[in-house]
């Protein structure tokens, strides 16, 4: 889920092939379900077993403090306060200088990571603990490209900047907004009739879509335009839409309608809608490649 904290890594782009396939540098099993968020179990460097969110609506990496993960977060530096948008909450987390995590036979390591309490985040309501132990976040996306296939369960890592498009279908255009990763989604709401192309902010870290609710539709929801969207989840309205992606075909697509709180943008897509393709993230060429699994 979404977190806003500064990222401090980059990466050089390696030399183009055109003649051979790219090959991962890693190679990793989902979790879950093919719709759910991009977790993978992998260790820190010294062992300690990790449920890793891979979310691209987190501007860097996080360590969550709890009894699993009791002993990594050993080499806290100065506070460092984080916000939350999704949840509206800025929560008082620890630098943790450099932290690496192994990916497979890969290893991952940043200097931006950060430590602190998950339950302070809201991001886990009515949990005794969270499900995942770690955010990897921005500065993951910005070091590798990131390919996922959810039929076959699979996130690959590349080398950032590698040319993907020879093994994809189509390839969008990824915008910078505000350190998030956003594109344009043409959104047909079947209540209502309206065809119209969005603004929407992608987020692995989450299963489903939401779009941001008008003022009609806040007034229904009881809320103002700066209420976190966490605060109207639990009320929110439901859309049957379709959404394409390009040109490649629309899919049929509940939307949540909720308040759009501090994000500057018309709505959010997860896993949920992804899951409808074989999708790779090019951070460093700002490119999302598509090819339709159905």
């Amino acid at each position: 889920m979404v977190a806003v904290l500064l990222a401090g890594l980059t990466a050089a782009a390696p030399e183009a092939n055109a003649s051979s396939k790219p090959e991962p540098l890693a190679s990793l099993r989902l979790m879950q379900d093919e719709r759910g968020p991009i977790k993978v179990k992998t260790r820190s460097e010294e062992g300690v077993p990790l449920r890793v969110v891979f979310d691209t609506a987190a501007a860097s990496s996080i360590l969550f403090d709890h009894k699993h993960t009791s002993g990594v977060g050993d080499r806290l530096q100065d506070d460092h306060f984080v916000y939350f948008p999704f949840t509206d909450r800025l929560v008082d987390f620890r630098q943790l200088g450099l932290f690496k995590l192994r990916l497979g036979k890969h290893e991952f390591s940043s200097n931006s990571w950060a430590y602190g309490p998950w339950k302070a985040t809201g991001l886990f309501p009515g949990r005794d603990e969270p499900n995942y132990d770690v955010i990897a976040g921005r500065d993951l996306f910005v070091n590798f490209t990131v390919a996922v296939d959810p039929k076959k369960r699979r996130v690959r890592l590349y080398e950032s900047g590698t040319d993907l498009a020879s093994t994809y279908d189509q390839v969008i255009d990824i915008i910078d907004l505000n350190s998030l990763m956003a594109v344009y989604v043409t959104v047909g709401r079947e209540d209502t009739g309206d065809l119209s192309e969005k603004l929407m902010i992608i987020d692995t870290g989450f299963p489903g879509v939401l779009l941001f609710a008008n003022n009609e539709e806040l007034a229904r929801l009881k809320a103002d335009e700066y209420t976190a969207p966490a605060d109207t989840l639990g009320d929110a309205l439901i859309a049957p839409s379709r959404m394409q992606l390009g040109d490649l075909p629309f899919k049929k697509q509940t939307a949540l309608i909720v308040s759009k709180g501090t994000f500057a943008a018309d709505g959010v897509i997860g896993t949920g809608f992804l899951a409808n393709f074989r999708y790779a993230f090019d951070l460093m060429s700002k490119k999302l490649y598509l090819s339709d699994i159905d």
